[in-house]
């Protein structure tokens, strides 16, 4: 479940990277900028999730416990698991489909150009796919020459690559439309990229773009020269006039989206400073270590025990799939009692909450003493909760 969790956090963050670029570049004329954009947000997606951001812990005056694990074992009916099971399965189905219809292609797309190269194959539309070129003989020469000189800019620049870099994420994501939406919105500007170059070793280009119309796909995967459905949008793109630089600076403003979402999506850690021995509370102090440490009646045996009999899987925590660890500080005070129940590392409301509860509701424990006198001291307990896998 925790993959699945990851990848909607990749979708999400994809998901505000590319609405920006809709919003803001896909009509500036910045293309090779563009590309880049495209190409750079996939990563972006992938690695920002699994950022760590640390959470400071005074080690100097806290005592971190060993790990409590409440699983979903004990308190969650046993169908509850079936549907988590089944999501995780069809997720997994469809992102294999994707896979599969990828190779499929993949296969299809070689098989194609092996009867090329063999002379057996006819009626196939100009395309390129890694660094072969395919321009039918037929067509006039100073037309073939303008098809060739575009079909090379998708070869020498492997537009193939980013396509392909697009499939994959597409059949991890594929619940996000925004995903297949880039793949279109790379292949167009693929074209804008070639139509460009190649524009600029022929005069009567955009006569050619228009009469090369008709004909028959090779492949999705192929940067095919007569995209029907993008000649309109290829023919106005080449007229509209150079995006200046300055509209360049407008990429600046995704820094401040990525810094938000690696605090939005970031994985918390729990670090550990070294500070001084006590801390001044008014007329009491709050220790770290202690002659005799305070102790629950009957050990830690039967702390884990009351706090795993305690505390409770929530329902809505469970109910959305959430797991994490728990960091819940606590000053057992000069009379045992347990104050200062703080959350030092959070999950969820709903999680935090039930782990706070359960803290502070402990019975007194027996109080801490340092050079013979009862004294407070604060302890760290991480409390892992788990679903059942």
């Amino acid at each position: 479940m925790e993959t699945i969790i990851y990848l909607l956090k990749v979708g999400g963050v994809y998901s505000v990277l590319y609405i920006i670029y809709y919003a803001l570049f896909r009509n500036n004329t910045n293309f090779i900028t563009n590309r880049v954009y495209l190409l750079t947000i996939i990563p972006l997606a992938f690695l920002l999730p699994i950022i760590n951001m640390s959470v400071a812990v005074t080690e100097s005056y806290q005592i971190t416990l060993p790990t409590l694990a409440i699983g979903e074992i004990v308190n969650t009916p046993a169908s509850i698991y079936d549907w988590y099971g089944l999501f995780v399965i069809v997720y997994a189905t469809l992102s294999l489909a994707f896979l599969g219809v990828l190779l499929k292609n993949s296969f299809q797309t070689i098989k194609v150009i092996l009867h090329i190269k063999s002379g057996s194959v006819k009626n196939i539309q100009p395309f390129s796919f890694f660094n072969f070129i395919y321009v039918p003989n037929h067509i006039e020469k100073e037309d073939r020459l303008a098809i060739v000189n575009h079909e090379q800019v998708h070869a020498r620049q492997i537009h193939s690559l980013d396509i392909f870099i697009y499939e994959i994420s597409k059949a991890l994501l594929w619940w996000n439309p925004l995903i297949w939406m880039g793949l279109n919105s790379v292949k167009s500007n693929h074209e804008f990229i070639a139509d460009k170059l190649a524009s600029e070793k022929s005069d009567k280009y955009s006569s050619v773009l228009v009469a090369q119309l008709l004909g028959v796909n090779c492949s999705v995967l192929a940067n095919n020269f007569k995209s029907k459905p993008l000649i309109k949008k290829r023919l106005m793109m080449m007229k509209t006039k150079k995006s200046n630089k300055i509209s360049v600076l407008k990429y600046a403003l995704v820094v401040p989206v990525i810094a938000l979402a690696i605090v939005a999506t970031a994985s918390k850690n729990v670090a550990i400073e070294k500070t001084s021995p006590t801390i001044q509370k008014g007329e009491d102090k709050v220790y770290d270590k202690v002659d005799k440490m305070p102790e629950f009646k009957g050990g830690n045996d039967a702390l884990f025990k009351y706090l795993g009999t305690n505390i409770k899987y929530p329902e809505k925590a469970k109910s959305s799939g959430l797991e994490g660890t728990v960091y819940v500080s606590f000053v057992i005070d000069k009379k045992g009692k347990i104050s200062e129940t703080t959350i030092l590392k959070s999950v969820s409301p709903s999680l935090d909450e039930e782990a706070k509860r359960v803290i502070s509701g402990m019975p007194k424990w027996k109080a801490g003493k340092h050079k013979g006198k009862k004294v407070s001291v604060k302890y760290i307990i991480p409390i892992a909760f788990k679903l059942a896998e």
